[in-house]
């Protein structure tokens, strides 16, 4: 479905590349179907896996277009993507990539939720969209457009941590002066499995050093090349340590796991609130928390509903 959803764009695509890691799947049957297409695939078999960032790595330097789509296996693009992705690009040469809303899917294609952004489709450069990555990842899913010297100039995907490395990726763009476009329309769809084993959740801790590493290396340093006061970080990371405080209250930790996820919490952020937070998880007194979250959860997502919906509405 990936690779049809490519071929099938309105502008043609010069080259596809694929990285195959290692997969025990059917992957490779899978390729060799296109080959008798005479599709421009060019496939590169790892042999030894290389781990989710070294191998997305791989393949984008892999790439010899001026524009690189990042598109993992189990997703799709609508067939206008590159099109209108591109004619934005090509409109701001000082963004470093594209980016629009979309549509999340589970494992049958049914549709689920759509994914937005509280902004309407708009250019937002450098020093903007590093003020913006306070709060967190600023795209909808990892399905983007970039600009190859944009990632040429960072060295592609430099993050140190397995976790995270998209957020990383996207604050390097923008405290090396690059910004970046959104459109706020679905053109792609991004799937979300079923996570029965609970391996998202496992990863917590990895989630949270990635986010540490994200703050610390990347975003605080931008800050303060640039002169601006770190006051909007530490705020930023605490809510961020608060929202992660969730993990506490999950069953498929060990004490001496979550003694562990505390740790990496307090590193994100050691204020008064955080601690309050802790307290209240690690307790199983979370609904108070829940209940908030849920009701400001479910204004915010109905609010850029809306955004949506009149954005649409005044397009025609």
């Amino acid at each position: 479905m990936a690779i049809n959803s490519v071929l099938n764009q309105t502008l043609k695509i010069d080259e596809i590349i694929i990285s195959n890691d290692c997969s025990t799947d059917n992957t490779k049957e899978i390729i060799d179907k296109f080959s008798v297409l005479n599709a421009p695939i060019i496939v590169f078999n790892q042999p030894q896996n290389l781990g989710l960032k070294s191998n997305t790595n791989f393949a984008l330097k892999k790439c010899t277009g001026d524009f690189i789509i990042k598109l993992d296996s189990d997703d799709y693009l609508l067939p206008n993507y590159a099109e209108k992705l591109l004619h934005e690009l090509l409109k701001y040469p000082d963004a470093g990539y594209a980016h629009a809303s979309v549509q999340e899917i589970d494992e049958n294609n049914n549709k689920t939720k759509l994914r937005i952004l509280s902004r309407k489709s708009i250019f937002v450069d450098g020093d903007q969209a590093l003020k913006l990555s306070i709060h967190g990842y600023q795209v909808a899913a990892n399905i983007i457009m970039f600009r190859k010297i944009a990632l040429e100039s960072v060295d592609y995907i430099n993050a140190t941590k397995n976790f995270a490395e998209d957020f990383y990726l996207s604050t390097s763009l923008a405290s090396s002066g690059y910004g970046n476009i959104y459109i706020n329309e679905v053109l792609s769809c991004y799937r979300v499995w079923n996570d029965e084993g609970k391996i998202r959740q496992k990863r917590k801790l990895d989630e949270i050093i990635g986010l540490i590493d994200v703050y610390e290396k990347v975003i605080e340093p931008g800050f303060e090349k640039r002169n601006w006061s770190l006051d909007k970080i530490s705020k930023a990371r605490a809510s961020k340590a608060c929202k992660q405080a969730d993990c506490l209250s999950w069953d498929v930790f060990t004490i001496a796991q979550k003694k562990e996820l505390k740790l990496a919490i307090f590193k994100l952020s050691s204020n008064f609130k955080v601690k309050v937070c802790v307290f209240l998880f690690s307790n199983h007194l979370n609904f108070i928390i829940n209940t908030k979250n849920r009701i400001l959860n479910f204004i915010k997502y109905n609010t850029k509903i809306l955004v949506f919906k009149l954005s649409k509405k005044h397009s025609f």
